[in-house]
């Protein structure tokens, strides 16, 4: 089971109670750095988060160290990940003060990711209907995702 826990924009991975992935975000008035390194501290994913204080975002990957290429691009004002033909694309539940919903790849839901608040954490819980590599990428958009729902600190 995967979980994750987040706590100003980074967010720790993990598979089974195991460090999976550490996602770090450094904010800027124009340009923020997001980047996902492994347990072996080797950068797996850079990001480039372009925009005008916080408008108008583009996401443009710098370096990717994933077992299979990734694309991010937009599409009806959503961040989508394609992946080997497949688009992986996030459907928020609209929930007061939480972050939830579900992992949507090619029009068909394959998971659900669950929040719990703490005082400053914030926790999650991944449900996937089968154990796939594809579930590596949702968590993937998921990191790039809760940058800017739980990023308390201020622009550098």
């Amino acid at each position: 089971m995967y979980t994750a826990i987040t706590l100003n924009g980074n967010t720790d991975v993990y598979l089974h109670d195991q460090p999976l992935y550490r996602c770090v975000t450094s904010k800027g008035f124009f340009k923020d750095k997001f980047y996902i390194e492994d347990v072996n501290n080797i950068k797996v994913l850079e990001l480039d988060i372009k925009h005008f204080i916080g408008f108008n975002k583009r996401f443009l990957i710098k370096n990717q160290n994933l077992n299979k290429k990734i694309e991010l691009y937009k599409m009806n004002k959503k961040l989508n990940l394609r992946i080997d033909g497949k688009t992986i694309l996030l459907n928020k539940k609209i929930r007061a003060w939480k972050f939830e919903g579900d992992f949507i790849v090619n029009d068909k839901i394959l998971g659900s990711f669950n929040n719990r608040l703490k005082l400053f954490k914030s926790s999650f819980t991944f449900d996937f209907e089968t154990e796939s590599e594809i579930n590596l990428y949702c968590i993937v958009l998921f990191s790039i995702f809760v940058v800017d729902e739980f990023n308390t600190r201020p622009p550098s």
